[in-house]
């Protein structure tokens, strides 16, 4: 994990993923982190110059036989249910900011 910031309003902590299959290195924004099942799940954005541009990836979080944290791919199986259940913690976490406004309707 680099942790240079990138000066964006996100994290300054970048991680940097190598593509198995082209040997491409690829900066990502590590956003968030979420619990499921017992599993911890990391949340990373593209790191790109316009916010709509973005897109998002999640990974599971592991820990190596050295105690270092690495991050690999979800199994497709679960794919849907984990990107689901992100969505809803979300949901979940805009409505409870909406309700706690300023009260007025």
């Amino acid at each position: 994990m680099d942790n240079n910031s990138k000066n964006n309003d996100y994290s300054d902590s970048i991680v940097t993923i190598m593509d198995s299959e082209t040997g491409e290195m690829m900066d990502f924004i590590y956003a968030d982190r979420f619990e499921l099942n017992g599993k911890t799940y990391a949340v990373l954005l593209t790191d790109e110059e316009n916010e709509d541009d973005m897109e998002m990836l999640i990974m599971e979080q592991v820990e190596d036989e050295n105690g270092e944290i690495m991050l690999q791919t979800i199994d497709e199986d679960k794919e849907d249910i984990i990107y689901d259940y992100y969505d809803e913690l979300c949901d979940e976490l805009f409505d409870e900011e909406e309700d706690n406004g300023d009260g007025e309707q």
